[in-house]
C-alpha cells in the first residue's frame, strides 16, 4: 500500500515485507514482523522519511523503504 494511502494516526498491519534479507533482518530487529500494527506519525512530505509507532517505540524509514512494507489499514 503507497504510504499516501495511511493518514496520519492511522493503524495498519504489517502483511509482507519485502527486500533484501539484510533489510527484513532490520525490521524485525525493530520489532516489525508479519502481523505487527504500527501507527502512522506526522511526515512532512520535504522530508522524505516516513515517521511510524510500533509498540511505543517510534521509527523513521525513507521512502523508498516504506515501500517494501505492504499494509492493510484497519
Amino acid at each position: 500500500m503507497p504510504q499516501e494511502r495511511l493518514n496520519e494516526g492511522e493503524r495498519a498491519i504489517v502483511i509482507a515485507i519485502g527486500g533484501s534479507n539484510e533489510f527484513q533482518n532490520f525490521m524485525l530487529t525493530n520489532g516489525i514482523a508479519l502481523g505487527t500494527v504500527l501507527t502512522k506519525n506526522y511526515s512532512p512530505r520535504f522530508s522524505k522519511l516516513i515517521n511510524f509507532t510500533v509498540g511505543g517505540k517510534m521509527l523513521s524509514l525513507k521512502s523508498s523503504d516504506f515501500e517494501m512494507i505492504d499494509i492493510v489499514k484497519i
